[in-house]
Formats: structure tokens, C-alpha cells, sequence
């Protein structure tokens, strides 16, 4: 199968409206005349990155005329109800960083949907690449390249260029990350307690060098710090929200069932307004953001947070920044225990500068 023509010769966008109508761009002309289109791979879980993932597609495909008719996570599809729903539209797989053999159960769903639909269009959301095993990628390439009409975009070059070499039979294509295109005000949410350095860090087996080592503890700051995850009352609220989820996961019946489906979408909204309002108030109440995740270094971007941000253990981060966001806010990027001199440093300076004003 040929392969689309992208070359890393796109300038860098100078604004978050240049990078969103990029995107769009690509969306229009993948989706094409329909209106109607299903999305795929509802991030069921408490990661506010994830969540700005989803809420940032669903903000582009209504910004260009589009309905998503059928959402759901991979427990629960139904192929049934997706042919009733959307007969005839583009199938719409969520954007992230887990295209590869890292996170394998998404993986298994994207094949499964590719294998199921050999004959409709499906289009991979913004993805960041990672193969450790080359015979998982040659079994993904085997997977997607004998499908016609699927279309893989990745959000970064480096992704881009194992795309060329480990999926070379697979249709590529360049598109910023989708959290990018979601629009947060921030009103109407409570701001967690006052800090001063919110450092928000990996815990799980993406983490790099790690963020704590270049925010060292100074007497007399309100440093912090967390990771994604609710707590207190949202996370009763977030049972709550997922019941109607956890019926039908016992009785899988329901998954298919028309007149069940809008229970389903209910929860599925009020599960990521959970997640998007738990980052809004940790960001909030922070003067300052150092993280080592990919979408809390976007979200900073998004409320305009200065911050330091050290990459994960695959150069995700990077890619994102050196294909989207290298020219959007103020920010540091650090990258080695070199950095930690001139970290501390940056900090200082800005936090000196804001008691100044």
C-alpha cells in the first residue's frame, strides 16, 4: 500500500489557533462529506491527559460540522450498535501514547476494529509510536497495512519516522495532539490549595529521569507534590458516574442495547468532566507546574502556567514539542542532571519576578 507524503518541513506553529486549525485541516480532509462518525476507546480511567485526549477530538470534530453519533471504551463496544448508530460514517479511534506494544490491551482493540471493518474508513487519532519487540511491530503492520482505507497520524516526526520503518506498509500522516484543540476557561472551578511549585510526576513505567530531582526544596516555599488521580468526594462521584458502565460489563447485553446507550454516554461525560475539573483545580492554585507528563506540560500551555518539564523514557515529550509546542509559552525543558543548576534558577527567577509585581 502507498504511503502519504509527509516530510518533517512543516514550520512549527507560532499559536495554539495556527496548531488547531492545522488539525482541522487534516480531520476535514480525512472524514470527507460525512457527518456522522463514531469514536472509539473512551479513556475509562482517572488520567486528566487522557481525558484532554478525548474532550480535545471531540472539540475538533464539532468545530468542523461533525456529530459523533457512538462513543464508548473498549470493554464495552458493540459492533452492533455502531452499525446502527453510524451505518456508513468514518470509525474514529482516540489519540494518544499507547500505539505500539507498551499498552498492550488497546492495541489488541485498534486490530480487533481493523479486522472487523475491512471495508470502512478508519482513522487513527494523533499517536506517539513505541515498539520494543520487532515482532509485535511487524504483526502490526501486517494488521493495519492490509486494510485499505486506514489512515494512521501521529503527533510527532520521531513517530512519524517509526512509522516509515517499522509499519512500512501503513498509511501515515503528521497531526498535532489532539488535547491541544481543547479550549479550558477555568471558571467556575475551585482552585486547590495555594503552592508555589505543583510538581505533578510519573509514577508508572513510561517515567524517564523523572521531574522531583530538578525542583530541590527550598525553606519557606509551598512546593507540592501529586499525579493524576481523584480524590475525596470526586471519587465516590466517579463510582457514581460509572455504575451505569458497570451494569452493562455484568450483563454485556446492555452494551448493545439502543435504549441503554444514552445512559452509557451520560457517564461517559460526566466521567471526563470529573477528570478535566480535577486538573483545572490542581493547576489552579499553583503559581508554577514542573511535571515529566506529556498533557500536563500541555495543559500548562493551555492556561498560560509557566513550567519546567522533563521528557518520559521514549522521547515523547520531545516529539511533542519539537513537532507543536516548542514556540508556545514560557516553559523549560530539562533533560539530564546537567539541567538541575539552571532549573532551580529558572524557578527562582520567576517566582522572585511575581512577588516584584
Amino acid at each position: 500500500m502507498k504511503r502519504s507524503g509527509d516530510e518533517e518541513t512543516a514550520a512549527r506553529p507560532q499559536s495554539l489557533e495556527q496548531l488547531r486549525e492545522e488539525t482541522r485541516s487534516v480531520l476535514k480532509a480525512l472524514i470527507g462529506p460525512h457527518r456522522d462518525v463514531a469514536l472509539l476507546d473512551f479513556p475509562n480511567h482517572q488520567n486528566v491527559g487522557d481525558t484532554m485526549i478525548w474532550r480535545g477530538e471531540i472539540d475538533h470534530l464539532a468545530s468542523i460540522g461533525l456529530r459523533v453519533r457512538y462513543r464508548t471504551d473498549i470493554q464495552r463496544f458493540s459492533r452492533e450498535l455502531l452499525d446502527r448508530l453510524v451505518p456508513d460514517g468514518p470509525i474514529l479511534l482516540h489519540g494518544g501514547g499507547n500505539f505500539g506494544d507498551l499498552w498492550p490491551d488497546f492495541q489488541r482493540f485498534r486490530e480487533r476494529i481493523v479486522s472487523l471493518y475491512p471495508n470502512r474508513r478508519v482513522i487513527q487519532l494523533p499517536q506517539s509510536i513505541e515498539f520494543r519487540d520487532p515482532a509485535a511491530a511487524a504483526g502490526a503492520n501486517a494488521v493495519f497495512g492490509q486494510h485499505e482505507d486506514f489512515h494512521l497520524l501521529v503527533r510527532d516526526w520521531q513517530s512519524h519516522a517509526r512509522a516509515r520503518a517499522t509499519l512500512p506498509d501503513v498509511q501515515v500522516q503528521f497531526c498535532h495532539d489532539a488535547a491541544l484543540g481543547w479550549q479550558p476557561t477555568g471558571r467556575g472551578v475551585r482552585k486547590d490549595r495555594a503552592t508555589d511549585v505543583l510538581v505533578l510526576a510519573r509514577r508508572d513505567h513510561e517515567r524517564g529521569v523523572g521531574i522531583n530531582q530538578f525542583v530541590p526544596t527550598q525553606p519557606g516555599r509551598r512546593d507540592r507534590t501529586a499525579d493524576w488521580g481523584l480524590r475525596g468526594v470526586d471519587r465516590l462521584l466517579w463510582r457514581l458516574a460509572r455504575i451505569p458502565l458497570g451494569l452493562a460489563r455484568a450483563a454485556p447485553v446492555l452494551a448493545s442495547l439502543p435504549a441503554y446507550y444514552p445512559a452509557m454516554s451520560l457517564s461517559y461525560r460526566a466521567l471526563a468532566e470529573l477528570n478535566l475539573r480535577d486538573g483545572l483545580r490542581l493547576f489552579g492554585g499553583s503559581r508554577m507546574i514542573a511535571t515529566d507528563r506529556l498533557h500536563a506540560h500541555v495543559l500548562a500551555l493551555l492556561l498560560r502556567k509557566r513550567h519546567v518539564v522533563a521528557d518520559n523514557n521514549y522521547g515523547k515529550i520531545a516529539g511533542v514539542m519539537n513537532a507543536s509546542t516548542g514556540d508556545l509559552g514560557d516553559f523549560l525543558f530539562v533533560s539530564s542532571d546537567d539541567d538541575v543548576e539552571a532549573a532551580t534558577k529558572w524557578i527562582d527567577e520567576r517566582l522572585q519576578r511575581d512577588e516584584l509585581r
